[in-house]
């Protein structure tokens, strides 16, 4: 998964710093626990390097490690530190109500998502009845480019950054269904910025289907995408349209984020 490039040739830019970040985010791949020489090879470092990041991540707490197995893993404290980002960001105070106002009407999973780099980032989610729990915690990141929400985020975008975020990374297939053209999937991205909102059928999952909005500021630029997933047996496409897309867009376009 991708960020969006930093400028590291500023002399404000403190490298070092960027690398012993880049060892906790190792830990984005899913993994519970890692060796050192696996940090080493996939951070581009010595594995000495990586050895005095880990020792000093663990002295603040952030990694353990299992004297037994000699690997590491995350702690709580990169927990509390997404609970200082909930808690204290104003879009998602303002954004919650309306979250908890779609799903007791429609009864189906709603999430809150933010573009990063070539990725979304679901920062708040409240689950459907058939969600499981592990399915439904903030945080876990998917390309843009296969699911409602991204699509919606990327088309504020203009066309040529795009265009440059189809091409940045590979488009693996998820399900048979899974549109890898970057031609179509670039249509259907200008087709949500056409409409209003974005629709995915079995993009992700065989027999999901998930239908997103955009979020806009006091300047009418998009800062956040709500989206609601159902199952494509009870929900198919035309009644999404039908039925859903009216509340999405009723509820996204009365707030106006600061």
């Amino acid at each position: 998964m991708s960020e969006a490039s930093t400028d590291q040739s500023n002399p404000q830019f403190i490298a070092t710093l960027e690398k012993g970040i880049r060892v906790l985010e190792m830990f984005r791949s899913g993994h519970a626990s890692l060796g050192l020489t696996e940090l080493a090879e996939h951070c581009a470092m010595t594995k000495s390097a990586a050895q005095r990041f880990t020792y000093t991540w663990c002295e603040l707490g952030y990694l353990q490690k299992d004297e037994r197995s000699r690997r590491y893993s995350l702690t709580h404290k990169a927990l509390e530190l997404g609970f200082l980002y909930l808690n204290s960001d104003p879009l998602i105070s303002k954004v919650l109500p309306a979250l908890t106002r779609i799903r007791e009407r429609c009864s189906l999973t709603v999430n809150l998502s933010l573009l990063s780099g070539h990725d979304i980032v679901y920062v708040m989610r409240i689950p459907g009845a058939q969600q499981t729990v592990i399915e439904m915690l903030p945080g876990r990141r998917m390309p843009a480019w296969c699911t409602s929400a991204g699509r919606m985020l990327l088309a504020a975008l203009p066309d040529e950054r795009i265009r440059d975020s189809l091409a940045a990374n590979p488009l693996e297939a998820f399900t048979p269904h899974t549109q890898v053209d970057p031609e179509m999937l670039f249509q259907h991205i200008v087709q949500a910025r056409q409409q209003g909102y974005a629709l995915a059928s079995e993009q992700v999952l065989i027999g999901q289907i998930g239908v997103a909005a955009p979020i806009r500021n006091l300047h009418l630029q998009t800062v956040a995408a709500v989206n609601i997933t159902a199952q494509l047996n009870q929900w198919p496409e035309q009644r999404m349209v039908e039925e859903l897309v009216p509340l999405l867009m009723e509820t996204t376009q009365s707030l106006l984020v600061g």
